[in-house]
């Protein structure tokens, strides 16, 4: 054999060594996604040599996506200010996902406030907050904040500027204004500070204070207000701290759920009615109260009397202003907790063991509600002239001298129609799902629903070994699993779907259903129209005893299910989940993530994201991967996100899952339903020589700096072989000649060939 012939017959092998190698290895990431999906690689593939870290906002339809990357790429400043990497969005297009920066420029903040940042639910308005840049023209001790219409251009003259506020001396201790809470579209946002100087004249400093910033919204003026204040614009009491919902005074959670109503016009804040030598703290005797239209304060969590109005307080002295707060007797009262309100500020629930109604008759912890509205009429009234138009005990035990005592609130609808509690009193002797009915002293999980006014049974919790409460229970086979923190901790596993909460996705150790059979935290779903539960856990097809095996790691943990917690705070994108999302807004849809492996795919013993698919006809729901399932990094629970409509997934992942990402860093994905981006169609190059051989190596990727467009890119394509129907022989190189589809050297070549070697 010759040199040359030898030498073509080397490239040639391995040319087809690389791509019989790349076909067995490219598929497998997409075979294990559930074929209805695909996947869409969301960030750039130039990220500025840094991987993305973490999703902050998945807009509500999906098409777009807020994430946080170290890097400095698609036209971010690249300067020593940015001290903590940028913020990007990421938009699809009809061809692929695009890239901006989504951060004030540093000529407007040159030091960003790490306690602000803040995105709307279609992400169109970003909010910003942190020291003027030196070419503002205000002097560096403020502070500035900012809000920026996404669909404009990301430069100085797109971002406007919503309160410049004087910055308060820091002394130890102490901090400048800090973000807290907003109403939609940033009309309203609380700031609060305890720094020694103040920012309006009726402050007092040196504690908490808490302050309503009107942005200007709807031809309003911009304003900057106290909360904390009574009906003669004075502090409620300047020694203690005004908080929104009951941030500095709850024993385990610090709660501000739509402690600012959709439209500003109402402020639920907790403070102590009467100096007790403490400023703040559970221990410290507290109220709730309401701000309306930034002109009048209502006490909420005070008592009913028969007979008399709640739109004010009762039981007055002599000599006090009538309808004046604290009402009478606020301070001697047991404290109340705020534990959140509707979206459009209607209905309000908070927790106490004092007895505000003529139900209460014991001095265990009680679930109550209040209702904020027009009095009787004034239909479609202002803000300021809302009042408390009514106050009902939910936890009212049927059996008279029992008991609720609540335990304390897992998780509320965004309308406030539904709320779901833990309680140790018998509520209801409704059996809830499989015939189980409450037991007392058990942690009882309960709903109530304010449309029918009843409570429904759903489970009891575990508190440790064999022990739900004070009560044994075989059910709770964990030796270490509780369920506590469902009603205790702010990272509580547990979410809702629909703006009524009909569904109700929470992550347990208790065995709920005898499909569950194992030790480990499972995820459960709970229709509250039909009374349903279902383990969303199992595995896919019945992978892995169902999902039952039970399976314990290196340090002696069993390996459970985890969804991403739910959010218990006031800022826009933490009431809307758009980080966190665990399920659609049908209920239909739910991701989640254990390194048990459900899947015949999972391979890799870490954890990987699931998706549980409810199916027709009421018949258990399927699971089925998310992420590959084969990748050497583990996908957590606060990396994957839902959109509201279940039709992307986004998540996480260093692996590589389409062909273009090959950097092997952090990346975003989309786990899209239906079909992908259009292929893009590459045209024929000619070649001429060896050049037609084509590679020996997998060359290096291109980085091209300052990219801000995603070539579309979809899940990797099953491999072909050249005798297809369609497959179409190679070009000959020079010399040679097609002949019965094989590439032969002509006649005049061989001729040529053989005179110069001395043939005839």
């Amino acid at each position: 054999m010759r040199p040359q012939r030898a030498n073509a017959t080397v490239r040639v092998c391995a040319l087809v060594s690389f791509v019989v190698l790349s076909v067995m290895l490219l598929p497998s990431a997409s075979l294990a996604l559930n074929p209805e999906r695909h996947y869409e690689m969301v960030s750039p593939l130039f990220k500025g040599g840094y991987g993305v870290q973490r999703i902050d906002g998945v807009a509500a339809d999906g098409e777009a996506l807020a994430f946080y990357d170290p890097g400095v790429f698609a036209g971010a400043p690249s300067s020593g200010l940015i001290l903590n990497g940028v913020s990007y969005l990421a938009r699809r297009t009809a061809s692929g996902w695009s890239t901006a920066p989504m951060m004030a420029p540093v000529v407007l903040i040159a030091e960003p406030a790490g306690s602000a940042g803040d995105m709307t639910p279609s992400l169109n308005l970003v909010l910003e907050m942190g020291r003027p840049g030196p070419n503002t023209g205000h002097p560096l001790n403020e502070q500035d904040l900012l809000v920026h219409q996404t669909t404009v251009p990301d430069t100085s003259t797109g971002w406007e500027p919503s309160a410049i506020l004087k910055e308060l001396n820091e002394t130890e201790g102490a901090f400048r204004p800090t973000y807290r809470a907003s109403s939609l579209g940033f009309c309203h946002m609380l700031l609060g500070t305890n720094a020694s100087e103040t920012l309006v004249p009726e402050a007092v400093g040196g504690v908490y204070e808490l302050y309503d910033v009107g942005r200007g919204c709807g031809g309003e003026p911009k304003s900057l207000a106290l909360v904390g204040l009574n009906n003669q614009g004075k502090l409620i009491n300047p020694a203690c701290y005004t908080t929104a919902g009951d941030e500095a005074y709850a024993l385990a959670r610090n709660n501000t759920f739509n402690a600012v109503s959709a439209d500003g016009g109402e402020v639920f804040f907790t403070v102590c009615p009467k100096t007790s030598g403490q400023e703040y703290g559970p221990e410290v005797p507290h109220q709730v109260f309401v701000r309306l239209g930034g002109s009048r304060t209502l006490e909420v969590s005070r008592p009913l009397e028969a007979g008399q109005p709640f739109g004010g307080c009762v039981g007055e002295s002599a000599g006090k202003v009538p309808g004046e707060v604290p009402c009478e007797g606020a301070a001697a009262r047991a404290s109340s907790d705020f534990a959140g309100a509707s979206q459009d500020g209607s209905r309000v629930y908070f927790t106490t063991s004092a007895p505000l109604t003529g139900e209460a008759n014991d001095s265990k912890n009680d679930l109550y509600l209040a209702t904020i509205g027009c009095p009787s009429g004034k239909p479609g009234c202002g803000a300021a002239e809302r009042e408390a138009t009514s106050l009902r005990q939910v936890s009212h035990a049927p059996s008279v001298g029992e008991a609720a005592d609540v335990q304390g609130v897992v998780r509320l609808a965004p309308d406030g129609s539904r709320v779901y509690f833990v309680a140790r009193g018998v509520l209801t002797s409704e059996p809830g799902p499989e015939g189980h009915t409450a037991v007392k002293g058990a942690e009882n999980l309960y709903v109530y629903g304010t449309r029918s006014g009843t409570i429904a049974f759903i489970g009891d919790l575990c508190s440790g070994a064999s022990l739900s409460g004070t009560v044994e229970d075989a059910r709770c086979p964990s030796p270490t699993g509780v369920d506590t923190k469902l009603w205790e901790d702010n990272e509580a596993q547990a979410q809702t779907a629909g703006s009524d909460g009909r569904f109700f996705v929470f992550a347990s150790f208790a065995q709920l259903l005898t499909t569950d059979s194992n030790m480990a935290k499972d995820v459960y779903r709970y229709d509250a129209q039909t009374g349903q539960l279902d383990r969303v856990s199992g595995g896919e097809n019945g992978f892995d005893d169902n999902g039952n095996r039970t399976v314990i790691n290196t340090t002696g943990e069993t390996l459970g299910a985890s969804i991403a917690p739910g959010y218990y705070g006031g800022r826009s994108k933490e009431q809307y989940e758009m980080d966190n999302r665990a399920i659609s807004e049908d209920g239909s849809r739910i991701v989640f993530t254990t390194a048990e492996p459900l899947s015949p795919n999972a391979t890799n013993g870490l954890e990987n994201a699931y998706e549980w698919h409810e199916s027709a006809g009421g018949a258990e729901g399927s699971v089925s991967l998310v992420s590959s399932g084969s990748s050497e990094d583990s996908i957590a629970r606060n990396h994957v996100v839902i959109s509201p409509s279940g039709s992307d997934i986004f998540f996480v992942t260093t692996q590589g899952l389409v062909g273009q990402d090959t950097d092997g860093l952090g990346d975003v994905y989309d786990a899209r339903l239906g079909a992908g981006f259009p292929a893009v169609a590459t045209p024929p190059q000619p070649c001429s020589g060896d050049a037609c051989q084509g590679p020996l190596t997998n060359p290096a990727p291109l980085l091209v700096p300052g990219s801000v467009s995603q070539a579309p890119g979809g899940n990797f394509a099953p491999a072909t072989t050249s005798t297809g129907p369609k497959a179409k022989p190679a070009r000959c190189r020079k010399g040679y000649i097609k002949k019965r589809r094989r590439c032969v050297r002509s006649r005049s070549t061989r001729a040529n060939r053989a005179h110069r070697g001395g043939r005839k």
